[in-house]
């Protein structure tokens, strides 16, 4: 009973000390207590205020910190392993805490529920790499929380990191030099200095993870992953470069069989020009088969025996082929009537000897084709006569295509034409396919069936401009089927 009117008393008291002071002393005493963290005696001052808009205006903000502890608890309580809603609570607590007066402080327990919150955020954009994205929050998120979070840690692994990127720029010089650089040794030399270095900087991160106790999916694991990954991307590009160098080689092997004589020599060689011609291009594919071996004994980690025994069987397949050819020029050299009759086909082409032995690499299925022999020449007002050699299996529907490169009619023969002697009085029949003629290319279907001799014979027809005209013979896996 006492206490009761004790309470009455005081009640008593503290409304007839309000009811004494001026609305502008009420807000003042009623901010000065929530500043103390006292909401509730600052709501007995605010209570008081006679203007009503004033009133209400003052009493709002007491409604507002209520919402503001149910939207801070509410974030607080999100789990930490989704960034979107954690970011999502994050700003609805900020947009909360920016609706009062400047007089009013924020209170303190609202930033210290909220400090977690960031740090989560944070933590979760470190671990997913995206340090600009955490570092922007971070500096948000202490301007707005103060001495209630301590980025320290994160601080000093963002400080780690930055060290480490810092020194992986010099192996990254290191790889893009690598990749500018012509000669490959200087470029594999570029290649092992970065890797090397790669390798100091792993060590580097490798005892600051150890020594801070850093969890698998930090952000100093990351880095270390990631650097890692980029010594080891760096090796696969070096093999690769290597790989790539070596199979070059049968690319330069393929192309030396099928290189071509000076223009004016096209066609105008002599059994003995031919002869030199065939023996310089097969020491010029034993030189590079050599290089091949030299360069499989300097990296042998690359360049396997598999590769090896590869590169040697195209070089054996072309050199029988040059051999194919040489015989038929040293029969030649030995036998006047047969060095006649070569000479009677006309012009030969170079390289003498064509096929699907020797593609033109890269292409697949019906796009494949064999390197060129090329012919080039000047005539206009009567027939030109040329041949060459075909290799086809048998059964293997492959095709000879003849291109010019103007619009003169061509025929093409499985026989000798005596430079066109023969063609009417032993009634030599045409073997072009007209109906699947594309442009200026005229094609021999199924060569290999057609061209029974190995050999074959083109006429070159008269034409309307200045006579001058070059060309190609190529086999195509299907040129009927490429054209469609």
């Amino acid at each position: 009973m006492i206490l009761a009117v004790l309470a009455l008393f005081l009640a008593s008291c503290a409304s007839m000390k309000f009811s004494m002071m001026k609305d502008d002393e009420l807000i003042a005493g009623g901010v000065k207590e929530w500043n103390a963290g006292k909401f509730e005696a600052a709501r007995g001052y605010w209570s008081n205020i006679q203007a009503a808009n004033v009133k209400s205006q003052w009493m709002g903000y007491l409604d507002q910190k209520a919402d503001l502890d149910k939207t801070v608890d509410a974030a607080a309580a999100l789990p930490v392993t989704a960034e979107p809603p954690l970011v999502a609570g994050w700003n609805n607590a900020v947009k909360g805490a920016s609706g009062f007066p400047s007089e009013l402080k924020l209170p303190a327990d609202i930033k210290t529920q909220l400090a977690p919150v960031a740090k989560a955020v944070v933590r979760l954009r470190l671990n997913a790499n995206r340090i600009s994205s955490a570092r922007d929050f971070m500096k948000s998120s202490s301007d707005f929380l103060g001495d209630a979070v301590d980025y320290a840690p994160e601080n000093k692994e963002l400080a780690a990191i930055a060290d480490f990127r810092a020194r992986e720029k010099g192996p990254d010089d290191l790889v893009a030099a690598a990749r500018g650089k012509d000669a490959l040794d200087d470029k594999i030399e570029a290649y092992e200095a970065a890797i090397a270095e790669y390798g100091k900087v792993e060590a580097a991160m490798a005892d600051i993870q150890k020594a801070g106790n850093y969890p698998a999916g930090s952000i100093i694991a990351l880095a270390s992953d990631r650097t890692r990954r980029k010594r080891v991307d760096t090796r696969n590009e070096m093999e690769k470069t290597l790989r790539d160098h070596a199979y070059s080689f049968k690319d330069r092997i393929g192309e030396e069989f099928a290189r071509q004589p000076d223009p004016d020599k096209v066609g105008n060689m002599t059994l003995d020009d031919m002869l030199a011609f065939n023996q310089q291009t097969k020491a010029n594919i034993d030189s590079l088969q050599a290089d091949v071996v030299a360069f499989a004994a300097k990296y042998p980690r690359v360049i396997d025996k598999d590769m090896l025994k590869d590169v040697e069987t195209q070089k054996q397949e072309l050199l029988s082929r040059i051999a194919v050819v040489t015989a038929e020029i040293e029969k030649a050299k030995k036998d006047a009537a047969i060095a006649a009759e070569i000479a009677s086909r006309g012009k030969a082409v170079q390289p003498m000897l064509i096929g699907m032995f020797n593609p033109v690499p890269g292409a697949k299925g019906p796009d494949q084709k064999s390197r060129p022999a090329k012919f080039r020449g000047a005539v206009k007002n009567s027939p030109e006569y040329w041949w060459g050699m075909v290799e086809i299996a048998k059964g293997v529907l492959n095709d000879l295509v003849i291109t010019v490169d103007d619009s003169r009619p061509v025929r093409v023969f499985n026989e000798n034409t005596k430079s066109g002697k023969d063609i009417e009085s032993k009634k030599l029949k045409d073997l072009v396919n007209r109906q699947y003629k594309v442009g200026n290319s005229w094609p021999v279907i199924n060569a290999g069936a057609q061209l029974t001799s190995g050999k074959y014979f083109f006429e070159l027809g008269k034409t309307n401009d200045d006579g001058k005209y070059s060309g190609d013979a190529v086999v195509y896996s299907s040129f009927v089927v490429r054209m469609r």
